[in-house]
């Protein structure tokens, strides 16, 4: 799940990427001190409504960019209640990036899989792509190992592996506003028929799914509200190019 969305003016970029070089920068975000008290009271307001919400740490985009025609970002460590408040900024001043990996699973007859977020979580009802804000589990040394959260929030939201899915070389950046979506294309050798009942025989096995549905998408299928628009921006270039 990536919980803040920044729905920005204006279209989103999409940028062919050849991979991602991330890393961890030391120390804390001016904003966890500076606003601790408008955090705190977000927070509890955000909590009251989605209970289930955990204000554990995660890692935010200090800088994003395409150099060398890999994406490359420096993150830095806050915590999730960091995220909520940042939805109060305008997002063309909000404070750090919403930086995120991005599973692109697209089925054997051309159809791409999109999940809908349960009611208890930060974006209920809002579909796009299996994906979640990096954390410190995705560390290793200074390195932020955004492949590996790609295959781990795939396999945790969906119950698909490297025999349902297997990554390809096509990567896309999508920039809008304070979010930039890195976006892995995976191949699977099964149809979108087949691949909706894999997965969703998984979320009927979870006792707390994050998703609460899936679906898949075709090109010239209809992409509604409920799809952010880096998701719909992602969705095209992949099919377009399918």
């Amino acid at each position: 799940m990536s919980a803040d969305l920044d729905n920005a003016p204006g279209a989103p970029r999409v940028v062919p990427v050849s991979g991602v070089a991330a890393r961890l920068l030391s120390g804390p975000h001016a904003a966890e001190a500076g606003e601790r008290d408008a955090i705190a009271r977000e927070w509890k307001k955000a909590l009251a409504e989605k209970p289930k919400m955990f204000d554990g740490r995660v890692l935010l985009g200090e800088s994003a960019d395409v150099r060398d025609g890999a994406l490359d970002v420096a993150f830095r460590e806050v915590g999730f209640s960091l995220m909520i408040w940042r939805r109060l900024i305008p997002a063309e001043t909000r404070p750090l990036l919403n930086v995120f990996g991005a599973a692109a699973v697209v089925s054997s007859d051309g159809a791409v899989l999109l999940g809908r977020m349960g009611d208890h979580t930060a974006n209920a009802g809002r579909v796009y792509f299996p994906c979640g804000t990096p954390d410190l589990g995705d560390v290793v040394g200074e390195t932020v190992d955004l492949e590996g959260s790609i295959e781990r929030e795939l396999h945790e939201e969906t119950g698909l592996g490297e025999e349902d899915a297997v990554p390809t070389e096509r990567r896309l950046a999508v920039f809008h506003g304070p979010l930039v979506g890195y976006i892995r294309v995976f191949r699977s050798r099964f149809s979108a028929e087949a691949l909706l009942a894999k997965a969703r025989a998984h979320l009927a096995a979870d006792p707390e799914p994050e998703l609460s549905e899936l679906v898949m998408k075709r090109l010239g299928d209809p992409l509604g509200p409920e799809i952010p628009p880096y998701a719909r921006a992602a969705v095209a270039a992949i099919l377009a190019a399918d």
